[in-house]
């Protein structure tokens, strides 16, 4: 009977846990499996193989489906300069999706070794208290992909939708009638104004504005559960400081072995961090970078949207511009949490009760220390942390407002006046 009891006990305990791991992971494994990018289990059919795989190349065909009459389009029948600065934003930030896409594939066996360290993290759990710690950290990685997906869907999917149907038939100055596509283009074999053309068109262009988004918010979420995975990771670490802290009479076997299991748990954290670096460093240089650059974009077609007196093209381009801010401010927040708990673990284990402890193993904090009050830190590619000062410095070299003119001499101007 008590056998019974406690494998049902244990049963229970290792469903929770499951669940636990479902809901933190859930945002980013929906959004990243509906476009193929989620990588597929080892236990997958061939059928199931070759279904992402066929789904890749659909994704891919819709990248090209925009990039290519799009520079047709720049590149051998448009002429005016702002009008091809104006058609630039839709193609980049096509080509930005199409590259994250591509890293997320080709990480795709590095990705799988985070989320199976992942899984081995949730089911080592045997403490109510740290299974708590790691909720909590979770459900912060989940609200911030969840805010990433609904900004980037609602101004993107807003901008592929409303924008060119608000706009209607227009007249060009060769006296014809057009209808706008989010993504002007050229096909040099058809024309996309006919009908049903242009709905196939415009469809199109739906389904691949989609897969941007879906890769860009996506990633954004997965960055987001991996570190905050850490941020939960170190918190258990503190936890079990405390717990070193809180012995009544520290024997020396029980210290020994707190201390051989904070090593352990410190080397781990360590080794996935490196693991989650490697298999995102590079994506997360190209959010960042093209994100700036579209962030630029986007400014200048606020103001020309705006002096066009088009509200529903500025409102959606104001939406658009706080989905890319929030886009680089995910990831950068989620890398000062990591620092900020890590520094959290430097001052815990500073403030230690070490001369409680038995002589020998007062020593062993000394490396313990050592590499504790080093601040874990990650970047985009080795270039450039990810932090709130990083989103701050860009904030402001996009939003400060530039001097229209500079007088390079003001004494000559005076004098001339």
């Amino acid at each position: 009977m008590d056998q019974s009891v406690k494998r049902s006990a244990k049963t229970i305990w290792t469903d929770r846990q499951e669940n636990d791991l479902n809901y933190a992971v859930q945002v980013s494994r929906v959004i990243l499996r509906m476009i193929g990018v989620w990588p597929i289990s080892k236990i997958a059919s061939n059928a199931e193989r070759i279904a992402i795989r066929l789904l890749n190349v659909s994704c891919y065909l819709l990248f090209a489906f925009i990039l290519v009459p799009g520079l047709l389009l720049i590149f051998l029948k448009e002429r005016d300069l702002k009008r091809r600065v104006r058609l630039l934003g839709p193609l980049l930030n096509c080509l930005i999706g199409c590259v994250k896409y591509s890293l997320l594939v080709c990480n795709e066996k590095k990705i799988q070794a985070c989320l199976e360290q992942v899984r081995q993290d949730w089911q080592h759990i045997d403490n109510w208290d740290d299974r708590k710690v790691m909720l909590s950290k979770a459900k912060m990685g989940r609200k911030l992909a969840l805010f990433s997906a609904a900004f980037m869907f609602i101004g993107g999917l807003s901008y592929r939708t409303i924008v060119p149907l608000s706009k209607g038939r227009m007249l060009t100055p060769m006296n014809s009638t057009v209808r706008a596509l989010a993504c002007p283009s050229y096909f040099v074999k058809f024309d996309e104004q006919a009908s049903p053309t242009y709905e196939i068109v415009f469809t199109l262009q739906f389904f691949a504005g989609l897969i941007t988004y879906s890769v860009t918010s996506g990633a954004a979420g997965l960055a987001a559960f991996l570190i905050m995975h850490v941020c939960g990771q170190l918190a258990i670490l503190i936890g079990k400081f405390q717990r070193l802290n809180n012995m009544p009479q520290p024997e020396d076997r029980a210290v020994a072995t707190l201390l051989a299991d904070i090593v352990e748990h410190q080397i781990k954290i360590r080794s996935f961090l490196k693991q989650v670096e490697e298999a995102l460093r590079y994506i997360w240089l190209v959010e960042i970078m093209g994100s700036t650059l579209l962030l630029c974009l986007v400014e200048y077609y606020v103001i020309m949207e705006w002096e066009g007196s088009d509200f529903t093209a500025t409102l959606t381009m104001f939406v658009m511009l706080t989905s890319f801010t929030f886009s680089i401010f995910t990831v950068c927040y989620v890398g000062q949490l990591l620092t900020d708990q890590s520094v959290k673990v430097g001052l815990m284990t500073s403030t230690t009760n070490w001369y409680r402890l038995p002589h020998k193993r007062a020593r062993a904090l000394i490396l313990i220390m050592a590499i504790s009050n080093i601040p874990t830190k990650i970047s985009a590619g080795r270039l450039i942390e990810m932090s709130l000062p990083t989103f701050s410095n860009v904030s402001i070299e996009v939003y400060r407002p530039r001097p229209q003119q500079q007088i390079k001499n003001p004494s000559r101007f005076f004098v001339d006046r």
